[in-house]
């Protein structure tokens, strides 16, 4: 997490608020700035080779996006896509901004590393999802994971939006939802998902 000291070093200008469902980072594009989340959520994602999207991972308040440090550092082009999930703040760090704090302040590198870390073990867990869970596990890890990352039990999304997030067709994850909400696991409505509360 972002130490709020460190925001000091920021300047006002470089924070901005995006919409919700705005791409932020595209792939393919050459990495210019590094999104660090002061407020709302992003979503990165990944491609195959027949062009589907798979989500990596979120970046929740005081996090950044590891991949667009790295693409920034190496001075290279994007290859993922990140996406506000709710109106988001953030700070839209400059690369040459961003080596500069790296270089002559040890808290910034710190953070930067931390980040590579959490990520890397998100994308180990998200590996493990897709070898050795089902369906229905892989749905509700989903919904679980976005509920907590906007604080509610009322989510907002079509059942093409999960399966676009989960690399799989629209009607996979219906049929699943449906075996969610016979479990009473769930309940659906027009774009919404209502989350049993947990036990």
């Amino acid at each position: 997490m972002l130490d709020p000291a460190l925001l000091q070093s920021i300047s006002p200008e470089d924070i901005t608020t995006i919409p919700a469902h705005t791409t932020i980072q595209d792939f393919h594009q050459y990495i210019k700035k590094v999104p660090i989340v002061i407020k709302g959520a992003v979503k990165v994602v990944s491609e195959d080779a027949e062009g589907r999207e798979i989500t990596l991972y979120h970046i929740k308040p005081g996090e950044s996006c590891v991949a667009s440090i790295l693409g920034a550092l190496s001075q290279g082009t994007s290859s993922i896509k990140a996406v506000t999930i709710e109106d988001t703040e953030l700070v839209m760090l400059a690369s040459t901004r961003m080596y500069d704090l790296i270089r002559n302040n040890p808290q910034w590198f710190s953070f930067f590393m931390r980040m590579y870390q959490t990520r890397f073990d998100e994308l180990l867990q998200a590996v493990n999802r897709s070898s050795f869970s089902t369906h229905e596990d892989k749905v509700m890890q989903l919904l679980e994971q976005r509920s907590q990352l906007l604080d509610t039990r009322v989510l907002e999304v079509t059942h093409k939006q999960l399966a676009e997030e989960l690399g799989t067709s629209r009607e996979v994850i219906s049929r699943v939802l449906k075996k969610l909400e016979t479990a009473k696991k769930l309940k659906m409505g027009r774009g919404k998902i209502l989350l049993k509360p947990k036990a």
